[in-house]
This record gives C-alpha cells, sequence and structure tokens, in this order.
C-alpha cells in the first residue's frame, strides 16, 4: 500500500501516489485512477458562500410596446423571486394608466417645457405610434 502525504491538507492519503497532471503537475493518484480530492483545495475554486447564477435570456422578458421598455414576465418573477424590478402590468399600472406612448424624454427627470426643449435640439418629436420588437430590434409601428 502507498502512502502520501497532501502537502495542502496535511494527511496521510494511503493508496496515493504521485503522478504528472495533464498539466504537466505533480498530484495525488490512486490505483483506480482517481485524483485526490484535497477538501482544503477546493475552496480555491469554490466559494462555500457562492449562490446559484440564472443565466438570464430574451425569454425571461414582455415587451412594453408603449415605450419599448423589457420588463419580467410574471411567471419569472414567481419563479425567481430574488429578480428586482417590475412586471409588465405593474409597469403599464404605473406609467401607462392612460395607454399613453412615452419615448426616452418623457423618462427624462426635468419639466415639461424642458422636455419640449430637448425634442426640438433633438428633433424628436412626440410619437403616436406603438413600438415593435423583431428579433431584438426595436421600431415604430407604420
Amino acid at each position: 500500500m502507498y502512502l502520501a502525504r497532501c502537502p495542502i491538507c496535511k494527511t496521510e492519503q494511503y493508496g496515493y501516489n504521485w503522478v504528472s497532471t495533464p498539466k504537466g503537475k505533480k498530484w495525488l493518484k490512486n490505483a483506480q485512477g482517481i485524483w485526490h480530492n484535497c477538501p482544503k483545495s477546493t475552496g480555491k475554486y469554490q466559494s462555500k458562500n457562492q449562490k446559484n447564477f440564472v443565466k438570464v435570456t430574451d425569454k425571461f422578458f414582455d415587451f412594453c410596446e408603449l415605450c419599448s421598455h423589457l420588463l419580467f414576465k410574471e411567471s419569472i418573477k414567481l419563479q425567481y423571486p430574488q429578480f428586482s424590478g417590475e412586471t409588465l402590468t405593474e409597469h403599464l399600472k404605473t406609467f401607462h394608466p392612460n395607454n399613453e406612448i412615452l419615448d426616452e424624454i418623457d423618462f427624462m427627470v426635468i419639466s415639461d417645457e424642458e422636455k419640449e426643449k430637448v425634442r426640438v435640439e433633438w428633433g424628436m418629436p412626440k410619437s403616436n405610434k406603438k413600438y415593435i420588437s423583431k428579433n431584438k430590434i426595436v421600431s415604430k409601428v407604420d
């Protein structure tokens, strides 16, 4: 039987030998071909407090055709309560109670008079056309 001491956890590893890894480093491996899974070295690569990450895709969102914002779907908010943000229903109730079409200037925190000055300066008159989303491209409905 072989005996080797792990340099990290300082424990005797029975049945393990020093073997070269595929990257050319030396590590402990037993006769069955299993590498020593040192409990102290896994902390280097995995945090005990590491949170599970969720890959967010465009399928998680609803599109608001009145202002072109993306908002969480109701089902996603129920499935992942840790997500912050509003749903389309909440957004419509807050920002579009009268189904008013808004653009980026409407969301600026300035007076209505200042908004009109910005519209003239940017050459962006108030629109009454809804937005559409086609393959991640947003445009106005004709």
